[in-house]
């Protein structure tokens, strides 16, 4: 944040005076436009922070620059793969083929600055730079959509994180206003928070990654260490049982008996446990009985396996309106992982999951607590699984809450609360 603050403060500071390098008082339109400049860079960060896409994001960082300066059309292109395709853009026409355009202007030898830009991490302005497009047949591909705005000078600036070039922000000027150094200082800004959405979002998706491939991995955990372990048992009973009928040996109706059940047994334990993979893998009771059903019908598995208590309480307001598949399949999840650490790690003998809706704004609300050992101790097991909750909250924009039964039932009286809140009717949810 340093170099930001930095250029922040020159643009606050206005021009310098090349006699002596002391600030020289800016005329009233310089001061207006480093208003301008400070307030555009700030709600950039602002949407930064807040805004769950990173194409919104960064459709709000390019139409923060078109309006502090003198620029027709901004783009923002993000290189993935080795190739360049746009994120953020404003004051152009949309053309859902600009990358495959692109490429051919390459092909046919088309001289990017923006690509020079960003190969040498270093800021680069052309003046006059759309007549010598305009003029190339190199550049014929995209000629309808750079001949669009009223441009000429164009200025590149690429999206820096940790000393490396992860994209670049190019600005059109418009004609008469040839971006000067404070233009450009303000362009390096923007590009910072630009940079700055750019590398939250990947910390985000490899977090997501992470978290399921912790999900998987606990899923082939229990997969191992219940059905294929019930299957090798019932492999070796029916060894056992056809040992018992095997011709020239006297058949014991009691002893043939005592295997078949216990291999009938294995085999209900097996499909018990199976069925309940199945439903972690995929609940397809959501789409039949809505999340409601989903959850109760979890709530009555869990509780005829481990003798818990579990009470489910849903008060779903009408007026709310059915919500998205995708956003009951993840609250399921968390209840289905808040259940899964109580069984676990809680050592409880009652569970509560209230779910219900909250407004205005509307949002949904749900909270699973129990009476066990307490947040502490769990968090020492490692059993919470926040992550994964986590992002199923914060990817509808939602939060999560932990906290213990303490506040509610006197000290020392342990148990565990996970509160999750959503808003409903949202953009839906980020990918």
């Amino acid at each position: 944040m340093t170099e930001v603050l930095t250029r922040k403060e020159r643009l606050a500071a206005g021009s310098r005076c090349p006699e002596c390098g002391g600030a020289l008082d800016p005329s009233p339109e310089d001061a207006r436009r480093g208003q301008r400049r400070l307030a555009a860079i700030a709600r950039a960060a602002s949407s930064v922070a807040d805004a769950a896409s990173l194409s919104v994001t960064l459709d709000v960082v390019a139409n923060e620059v078109v309006q502090a300066e003198h620029i027709a059309a901004v783009q923002i292109l993000r290189v993935e793969g080795g190739t360049m395709r746009v994120v953020g853009k404003a004051g152009f026409t949309d053309a859902e083929d600009f990358t495959d355009r692109l490429e051919d202007c390459r092909r046919l030898g088309a001289r990017m600055m923006f690509v020079e830009a960003f190969e040498s991490c270093r800021r680069i302005v052309v003046p006059h730079r759309k007549a010598a497009v305009m003029a190339d047949p190199a550049w014929e591909p995209l000629h309808r959509i750079m001949g669009a705005p009223e441009w000429d000078a164009f200025a590149a600036v690429p999206l820096v994180v940790r000393g490396r070039a992860v994209g670049v922000l190019n600005a059109f000027y418009k004609p008469g206003e040839p971006p000067g150094t404070e233009a450009v200082e303000f362009l390096e800004a923007m590009a910072d928070q630009a940079a700055t959405a750019v590398d939250s979002a990947d910390l985000l998706s490899r977090s997501r990654h992470d978290a399921q491939v912790a999900e998987r991995a606990r899923l082939a955990r229990e997969l191992h260490d219940s059905v294929v372990q019930q299957v090798f048992s019932m492999r070796m009973q029916a060894k056992a049982l056809q040992a018992q009928v095997a011709p020239g040996r006297a058949i014991r109706a009691e002893r043939v008996q005592a295997v078949a059940d216990e291999l009938l047994e294995l085999a209900q334990t097996a499909l018990t446990d199976l069925r309940g993979l199945v439903l972690q893998l995929h609940p397809v009771e959501l789409v039949e009985r809505g999340l409601a059903g989903a959850v109760r019908s979890h709530a009555e598995s869990v509780q005829g396996t481990s003798g818990l208590d579990i009470d489910v309480d849903v008060d779903l307001s009408v007026g709310v309106g059915d919500l998205p598949v995708e956003l009951q399949e993840d609250l399921y999840r968390v209840v289905q992982e808040a259940l899964h650490n109580v069984v676990k790690h809680a050592d409880a003998t009652r569970v509560s999951v209230h779910i219900s809706t909250s407004g205005p704004p509307d949002r949904v609300v749900v909270e699973i607590s129990d009476d066990g050992i307490g947040l502490t101790a769990q968090v020492r097991a490692g059993a919470l699984g926040l992550v994964s909750m986590r992002e199923r909250a914060e990817r509808w924009g939602g939060s999560i809450e932990l906290g213990s039964m303490d506040d509610d039932r006197g000290p020392n009286s342990g148990g565990c609360r996970v509160r999750v809140c959503v808003p409903v009717g949202g953009p839906g949810p980020a990918r």
